[in-house]
């Protein structure tokens, strides 16, 4: 019984998403005239198309460049993950204070378009 109640104690302490979550996450950038463009996350850069990867931490994430014809931030949108709600029914408050403390409750974007003129 000893074992059971531990072990129950220890789950509601940690949050699922902070277990079940990646602690980052890649995003796909491209340009809407499929031109290739550097772009930068977070302090991150690469050339589009391609991938940044960022830390899944819950802050807003921006799409940045400097190419002409191009807007200079896109925002990237982000949502709170399926995991957490699952949490919130298991884990209780605990667990979840624990997912949202670490930024682990939130899916950013997968693909983020940012907006060119056409050549």
């Amino acid at each position: 019984m000893k074992n059971i109640c531990f072990a129950a104690a220890i789950l509601s302490l940690s949050g699922c998403a902070s277990i079940m979550t990646a602690e980052q996450q890649s995003i796909n950038v491209t340009a809407s005239n499929n031109q290739p463009i550097e772009v930068t996350v977070d302090d991150k850069t690469t050339t589009s198309p391609g991938t940044v990867v960022v830390l899944r931490d819950g802050k807003d994430k921006v799409v940045r460049t400097s190419a002409e014809g191009c807007d200079s931030a896109t925002p990237v949108k982000k949502s709170v993950t399926p995991v957490f709600f699952g949490n919130i029914i298991i884990g209780g408050v605990l667990g979840s204070t624990t997912d949202a403390s670490t930024g682990k409750m939130w899916d950013y974007q997968e693909t983020v378009v940012v907006s060119c003129t056409t050549k």
